[in-house]
């Protein structure tokens, strides 16, 4: 881990950059869920945070933001929904039905990462997260969306 540190740019410099890229997008049409995904500020917020007032360790808001620069391409080109999560969260003191995609490009151009996007209740399909996947998982022959 520590050689990642080493080779880290300022993460400052890092954190700036990728928030002009992600501002940058509006949304990403995913042909594989049907809808476009939004980038608003909560997805970005969940890059830099595991919670609302717990940052997450400089390495992995380091990963986080590396990973990031594939998110646009991997919704457009997803191929693979490797995993559906459906829960009910409290947002706003509501308790809300939530469904959570994690999504892979399919054709394994981008290095073992997937996209997460979840809609909440009725709402717009929105970016959530961004994570590395071990190639096992990439490789998951889970039930295709809608089977």
């Amino acid at each position: 881990m520590s050689d990642i540190i080493k080779d880290m740019p300022n993460i400052r410099d890092l954190i700036a950059k990728q928030k002009a890229f992600y501002d940058s997008i509006v949304s990403v049409n995913c042909p594989l869920l049907g809808e476009s995904v939004y980038f608003k500020s909560d997805g970005f917020h969940h890059l830099l945070n595991k919670y609302p007032n717990k940052r997450r360790p400089i390495n992995e808001t380091y990963l986080k933001l590396m990973c990031f620069t594939h998110a646009p391409e991997i919704i457009a080109n997803s191929m693979k929904i490797i995993e559906i999560r459906k829960e009910e969260i409290k947002i706003k003191g509501k308790l809300k039905n939530v469904i959570s995609y994690e999504l892979v490009d399919g054709k394994k151009r981008n290095d073992n990462i997937a996209v997460i996007v979840r809609k909440i209740g009725t709402g717009k399909l929105r970016f959530r997260s961004v994570k590395k996947i071990s190639s096992k998982r990439y490789a998951s022959k889970k039930a295709p969306f809608g089977a």
